[in-house]
């Protein structure tokens, strides 16, 4: 059996990570969720297959700084940032360094888990790509 693709999901908000988690998992993802940026890279769990939801304006690292950091993994995930403070200037910086997509709070359902299928495709490819290399 095929395993789910696992979504990250980076959010301080627990109302948003009980929400989001509860509509990934009916979707099929394996999804783990996290706190903070520094949660998720003390975690050591960068799957090679999935995608990340994150928050732009968090506790510590911002999103902007994760990204940054996230460009140093071997293996990095696309990113899928959610945010109730959006800013032109950092949306599109962020989409310049890699975001598949920049989603303002409240979000439709239907529009996060088109933009998690546009992340895995990207995912795909890019493993498919580093396998062949």
């Amino acid at each position: 059996m095929k395993k789910a693709p696992q979504v990250c999901l980076i959010d301080d908000d627990a109302s948003v990570r009980k929400s989001v988690v509860r509509l990934l998992r009916v979707a099929g993802y394996q999804v783990e969720a996290y706190t903070s940026g520094e949660e998720f890279f003390e975690s050591d769990q960068i799957a090679e297959f999935g995608c990340i939801v994150l928050d732009l304006r968090l506790p510590g690292m911002c999103g902007e700084s994760f990204q940054e950091r996230l460009r140093t993994v071997e293996k990095a995930l696309p990113i899928i940032v959610i945010t109730g403070h959006g800013d032109g200037r950092i949306r599109a910086n962020m989409m310049e360094k890699g975001a598949v997509a920049f989603l303002d709070k409240p979000f439709h359902d239907q529009d996060l888990l088109d933009a998690i299928e546009a992340a895995l495709e990207r995912n795909r490819r890019e493993v498919k790509e580093r396998s062949e290399a």
